[in-house]
């Protein structure tokens, strides 16, 4: 493996490891036992983004490229279209099909496209007793694990759904016990501070993550930042550590309930770095959630009536490994820069442009031409756009000369209507061989769920 790939930060893998093996394993469970699962979702990781975290990491001109984690759980793949009225969905939609097996419309949160209720399988899994819970790197308030736990017309009704999370009690037990992810912003606002409540009613509340090392007992909410946590090549990856502490939580809760439980782990950022068609801040999502799914692995391992599927929402930004007519795709470019779009951005507007060079150089690693610094230091940004959208007008000149230097094409910051990757191990994963609809992995799970 090259030397570049050092870069990539994974310190909770050794974590991970320890806390599962001190783990004790529960009893044998009889073989009509549903087993446990671990549903893990790739946001925006359609097939190209496995195959540029596999190059990455790989040498050029080596006799083999470097295995990763998803080689040998590869089953199939799935189609990912909305019931709406175009083949791209969004990731309201696209969640809502893996949490209830049903179709909806872009922006549908756990509803159907009459904006009724659908049964999600965090829903059917609480109907039986079992342990809930859900691991993510944006907002718990974003629309993967919204999906999975509340119903709203649209997605963007971050404050009412974490409303729905703070009153989301039935028959005395929480609507989940293990939420971990950021979004602390949707639950501390000026209309109301949910936390003091929280605590108050029993709830375990984590604001920073090396709290939950103290905390032995469901439920649990993990709020580690106003919004999304930050991109793993700007600070330490922690999708591996939340997921860690979270299966040591749910494991604990098993062995005194006997019950099996659901979790579902999302690798949120991919998505992320591909709307801004950040090809390098893409690469160490996909090694982040790549670590979640070493620790799942690792407790599937240990815990083998444990089920693990393993797929992606939809694709985001056309990624294309290769562009401009040129057959090449230079890896080493791409894991020499140090600095996510985002980062990069931010800084570039609170500097002169006399001040670029010297403050880029180093996180890009690239050789700019005298041409390239020119049409970036010539950048205007308009005075009427505010908030992120101020960091568009450099972030375009950016993802173009980063393009040229490394090869990378992308030709939307949407998403795309590709298929994307399948992969399941445990029991029941050959369930999920084959081509597929999105819906029908729920439907599966669900029935592995409700088998007596």
């Amino acid at each position: 493996m090259r030397a570049h790939s050092k870069r990539l930060k994974y310190p909770a893998i050794a974590l991970a490891v320890g806390l599962l093996t001190a783990c004790q394993s529960p009893a044998p469970v009889a073989p009509s036992t549903p087993p446990s699962i671990i549903f893990m979702v790739g946001d925006g990781m359609g097939f190209e983004y496995i195959s540029a975290y596999r190059y990455a990491h790989s040498e050029l001109g080596a006799e083999a490229l470097t295995p990763t984690v998803f080689d040998d759980l590869l089953v199939g793949a799935a189609t990912t279209y909305p019931d709406d009225d175009t083949w791209v969905t969004d990731s309201a939609a696209a969640a809502t099909a893996l949490a209830t097996g049903v179709k909806s419309y872009n922006g549908a949160i756990g509803l159907d496209t009459q904006q009724q209720p659908l049964t999600t399988m965090m829903e059917v899994a609480k109907q039986q007793g079992w342990g809930t819970g859900a691991v993510v790197s944006v907002q718990v308030t974003h629309a993967t694990p919204a999906a999975f736990f509340t119903h709203h017309a649209s997605r963007t009704m971050y404050d009412a759904i974490a409303d729905s999370y703070a009153q989301q009690v039935s028959a005395g037990e929480w609507g989940f016990d293990v939420l971990l992810g950021g979004g602390q912003s949707h639950f501390v606002r000026d209309d109301k501070n949910w936390l003091p409540e929280l605590t108050a009613q029993g709830l375990h509340i984590a604001t920073e993550i090396e709290q939950l090392n103290q905390l032995q007992h469901t439920p649990v909410l993990g709020l580690f930042a106003p919004l999304a946590l930050p991109h793993s090549i700007d600070a330490e990856p922690q999708l591996a550590a939340m997921t860690t502490q979270a299966l040591r939580l749910l494991q604990q809760q098993q062995q005194s309930t006997g019950k099996p439980f659901a979790l579902m782990v999302e690798g949120s950022l991919i998505d992320w770095c591909g709307h801004a068609n950040d090809i390098a801040c893409a690469v160490h999502e996909v090694a982040d959630f790549a670590n979640a799914i070493k620790v799942v692995l690792e407790y599937q391992q240990q815990h083998p009536n444990t089920l693990v599927v393993i797929t992606a929402d939809h694709s985001t930004g056309g990624l294309t490994l290769g562009q401009g007519g040129e057959y090449a795709w230079y890896s080493d470019k791409v894991m020499g820069i140090k600095a996510s779009l985002e980062v990069m951005t931010r800084g570039l507007l609170t500097r002169q442009p006399s001040e670029f060079r010297d403050y880029l150089s180093p996180l890009l690693n690239l050789p700019l031409t005298e041409q390239q610094w020119q049409q970036l230091e010539a950048v205007q940004v308009p005075d009427e756009l505010r908030g992120r959208a101020r960091q568009m007008p450099h972030g375009k000149v950016l993802v173009e000369i980063i393009s040229a230097h490394t090869r990378t094409g992308w030709t939307t910051t949407g998403h795309t209507a590709v298929d994307v990757p399948v992969l399941a191990i445990g029991p029941g994963a050959e369930k999920f061989r084959g081509y597929q609809d999105n819906t029908e992995i729920a439907k599966l799970l669900l029935s592995i769920m409700q088998q007596q």
